[in-house]
């Protein structure tokens, strides 16, 4: 297992890396003719979604509950990544994390406080989470 700065800072550098988005389409559905808006939208809908599960955590059921939610969003994510893996994908990830930095620095961080929370209110729970923060690619 994971301390909670180790996997703070690793699902934060694995996020970056990767290349997501919002309401309007899932990780699955983007390709690298999507707009920037579009994969924009579809990467901070998974940072999201990472951020209000992991709030959830105080117990082992929203735990297990939490860790289906990071499992799919991590699939999203991936997906993504996978589907952004050529030059134009990759230069359209990169202006995503230009144009959205401050929306992505302020979810990243909230995500790194709710698992140092957890970390320390809950640490026992990190167990049924850690897998699921350590499938982040």
């Amino acid at each position: 297992m994971r301390t909670g700065i180790f996997a703070a800072a690793g699902l934060a550098t694995a996020l970056m890396l990767t290349g997501c988005g919002q309401d309007s389409m899932k990780g699955k559905d983007i390709t690298a003719e999507s707009s920037v808006d579009e994969i924009g939208d579809a990467y901070v809908s998974e940072m999201i979604r990472i951020s209000d599960a992991l709030a959830t955590v105080d117990d082992e059921k929203s735990a297990k509950k939490a860790a289906v939610t990071l499992k799919d969003a991590v699939e999203e994510l991936n997906s993504m990544q996978e589907k952004l893996d050529t030059d134009a994908g990759s230069q359209k990830a990169m202006q995503v994390m230009a144009s959205r930095a401050g929306e992505l620095a302020d979810v990243q961080t909230n995500i790194a406080k709710q698992i140092m929370r957890i970390q320390t209110e809950h640490p026992e729970l990190m167990d049924t989470l850690g897998d699921e923060l350590n499938e982040i690619k």
